[in-house]
């Protein structure tokens, strides 16, 4: 029984915490990257998807156009208006930019109308709703300079906003662990994927996106199938809300694992380490193992309650987070501690349960936003 309990708590203790520890180990004793200068500014295409955003749009675009007030070089904006029925499309077109409007069709659809209208070497992906730091375009194209670099991931952070904090704590840490993770991987083999609150791409690479996947993840690791590096830029930020209620967040979640794990399937190929290296390593342990390792808690949490010894604490931890995420999602006032729990919780719980949901054929094909 404690061999079995052992077995269940290092698949998690692994995933969470060893692989990301020996990562940021081994990039600080590697070499930093040298950027090389660029030789020409490339031209740009910011494109942003959108369906009935008409409440961040314009502050959305505001935000783009002071950060092209840095960027020396031509750009042109887009906005791919998936079916929206508000004011939307009227908002973006009011602000300068050109808006696509495609029939409803999810996500992925309206990228594929988008991105053949787009005119810029780089193609520059981001949400509706993260706002554009101003030293984010220079910061996020500088790695192009790089002709080994297809790609490079930028950053998100959450916004703090009063009456807005009952996950805004968790998605911070999750955040800042997360660009860690990224910024160590980029210094020892590149970042895995990139997020889509904000990516660039040169549109020579960018795929045909196919409706049942992340296109963050499906677009972004185009570049990898094509021979390229995928760059992080820590300084390229966007900042975004987090989502409030505990449904809403939960999901999110599940549909986010569930499209993800089907991207995975689609770009298996990349987790040949004959073929793309350590890459291939950093892909199973960061991508695979983080929602396939959720499922040791539940197993973990029985067998520790059997195992007798010091797998008390095992079992009175995993019961204690369980209560938290309980009372939270009920409606209970938690301090600021006990939020995080309530989100990792969550977190967690999400990612089991949309893995369960890939396994047994589950897929969503057609993509709506999650509001703040």
């Amino acid at each position: 029984m404690q061999l079995a309990a052992w077995l269940l708590l290092l698949i998690p203790v692994a995933t969470f915490l060893a692989y990301p520890l020996v990562v940021l180990f081994a990039a600080a004793l590697a070499p930093r990257r040298r950027v090389p200068v660029p030789a020409a500014t490339p031209s740009i295409t910011i494109l942003i998807g959108a369906h009935n955003e008409e409440t961040t749009i314009g502050l959305k675009l505001a935000s783009v156009a002071q950060a092209l007030a840095a960027w020396p070089g031509t750009a042109q904006v887009l906005v791919a208006d998936d079916g929206s029925t508000d004011a939307t499309a009227a908002i973006a077109r009011g602000a300068g930019a050109a808006v696509i409007a495609c029939p409803r069709g999810g996500k992925a659809a309206a990228l594929n109308r988008a991105v053949p209208q787009a005119t810029g070497e780089v193609i520059v992906m981001t949400d509706a709703d993260p706002l554009f730091d101003a030293r984010t375009l220079p910061a996020l194209l500088a790695p192009f300079a790089d002709p080994r670099v297809g790609a490079v991931a930028g950053r998100v952070d959450t916004i703090r906003t009063p009456g807005r904090t009952r996950f805004a704590a968790a998605d911070r840490a999750f955040r800042r662990y997360e660009s860690a993770l990224r910024s160590a991987e980029d210094r020892l083999f590149g970042c895995v994927s990139a997020d889509g609150g904000l990516y660039a791409i040169r549109r020579a690479l960018v795929p045909t996106v196919v409706a049942d996947v992340t296109d963050d993840f499906y677009v972004s690791t185009a570049a990898v199938a094509a021979g390229h590096r995928i760059a992080y830029a820590d300084a390229a930020r966007v900042w975004e809300h987090s989502i409030t209620g505990a449904r809403r967040q939960w999901r999110r979640r599940v549909r986010i694992t569930v499209r993800g794990l089907t991207g995975l399937w689609r770009r298996r190929a990349l987790m040949n380490p004959v073929r793309t290296g350590w890459y291939a390593v950093a892909l199973v342990l960061h991508k695979v193992a983080r929602r396939l390792a959720p499922l040791a808690i539940l197993p973990l949490w029985l067998v520790s309650a059997l195992a007798g010894g010091a797998w008390w604490i095992v079992f009175a931890a995993i019961t204690a987070a369980a209560l938290v995420a309980l009372a939270g999602t009920l409606g209970a006032r938690l301090p600021g501690p006990l939020r995080i729990v309530h989100g990792i919780v969550l977190h967690l719980a999400g990612l089991a349960a949309g893995t369960l949901l890939f396994v047994a054929g589950r897929r969503y094909a057609q993509w709506t936003p999650q509001k703040a």
